[in-house]
C-alpha cells in the first residue's frame, strides 16, 4: 500500500476536517523514473512527448486502397504534487455510499475487526487502482518481468486523502444509514460510528421520474424548486465549491 497523510478524525457537514495541503504520498520519492530524451523531470512536473501514430486508408478509382502513416505528437505535463481532493457522492446515505466511507476510514485508521469467519484488516482488494500491477519491464540481467502498483505510474492521491462529501434526499445522518443499509460487520461499524455520525447529507436534487418508487418515503432532503431549473445547477455548482 501507497503512503498516505494521517487526517484528523473530525468531520462536519459532510467534509473531512483534514487541514494538511500536502500528502505524504506526494512527497514520497518516485518508485521508478523513466530515462528517455523524450520524458524530463522537475521539482513541480513530469513532462513526457508521445507520438501516436496511425494509417489513414483511402480507396482509389480502380478499387485499390492507399494507405498513409499518419503521427500526431503530443507533450504532456503531470504535476507531481498531489494536491487535496474532494469526492462528491450522488446518494451518499445509500449502501455504496455508506460502505465505501466506512471503508476510507478503516483504511485511513488501520482497523482490525471481529467477524464469524475470524479477524479481518482494512484492506483495498478490488480496487484498480490500489490492488492492481502493471508491467513495467523486463530486468535485463536476470529476464525477470517487473512489475509495479498501478497507483505509483504517475503520481495520484491516496483514497484515504479524499476528502468525502454528498447528497442525499434521505437527510439521515450517515452513520444510521450505514445501520439501514445492513451490509458492514457489527463489529466494524462499532468502530467508526463516531466519525460517521458526524457526517451528514447535502440535500439533493429529487426527480421521482429518475428515482426508484420506493424512496419516496425518504425523500425528506430535498432542494426546492421545479424539475431541471436553473436553481438547481446553481446550487450544485456551490456545494461543490
Amino acid at each position: 500500500m501507497a503512503p498516505h497523510a494521517v487526517p484528523d478524525v473530525g468531520y462536519m457537514n459532510g467534509y473531512s476536517n483534514n487541514h494538511s495541503t500536502d500528502t505524504l504520498a506526494s512527497q514520497k520519492d518516485d518508485l521508478f523514473t523513466v530515462s528517455s530524451p523524450d520524458v524530463a523531470y522537475t521539482d513541480e512536473h513530469i513532462k513526457s512527448k508521445y507520438v501516436y501514430r496511425t494509417t489513414s486508408v483511402t480507396k482509389t478509382g480502380n478499387g485499390n486502397y492507399v494507405a498513409t502513416p499518419k503521427e500526431t505528437k503530443y507533450d504532456f505535463q503531470v504535476d507531481r504534487k498531489v494536491g487535496r481532493v474532494g469526492m462528491m457522492l450522488v446518494g451518499w446515505g445509500g449502501n455504496n455510499g455508506t460502505t465505501v466511507t466506512a471503508g476510507i476510514i478503516a483504511n485511513r485508521r488501520g482497523l482490525v475487526w471481529e467477524t464469524r469467519e475470524g479477524k479481518r484488516a482494512a484492506n483495498y482488494y478490488g480496487s484498480v487502482m490500489m490492488g492492481s500491477t502493471v508491467k513495467l519491464g523486463t530486468d535485463e540481467s536476470t529476464a525477470e518481468e517487473i512489475n509495479v502498483p498501478f497507483h505509483s505510474v504517475l503520481p495520484m492521491v491516496h483514497p484515504n486523502d479524499l476528502v468525502i462529501g454528498g447528497w442525499d434526499i434521505s437527510g439521515m445522518g450517515i452513520a444510521d444509514a450505514m445501520d439501514r443499509a445492513q451490509v458492514l460487520e457489527p463489529t466494524l461499524k462499532s468502530l467508526v460510528r463516531k466519525e460517521m455520525s458526524y457526517m451528514k447529507p447535502l440535500p439533493s436534487i429529487y426527480y421521482p421520474d429518475f428515482i426508484a418508487a420506493n424512496q419516496e418515503d425518504r425523500a425528506d432532503n430535498v432542494l426546492p424548486g421545479k424539475k431541471a431549473c436553473w436553481q438547481h445547477v446553481e446550487q450544485l455548482r456551490k456545494d461543490i465549491r
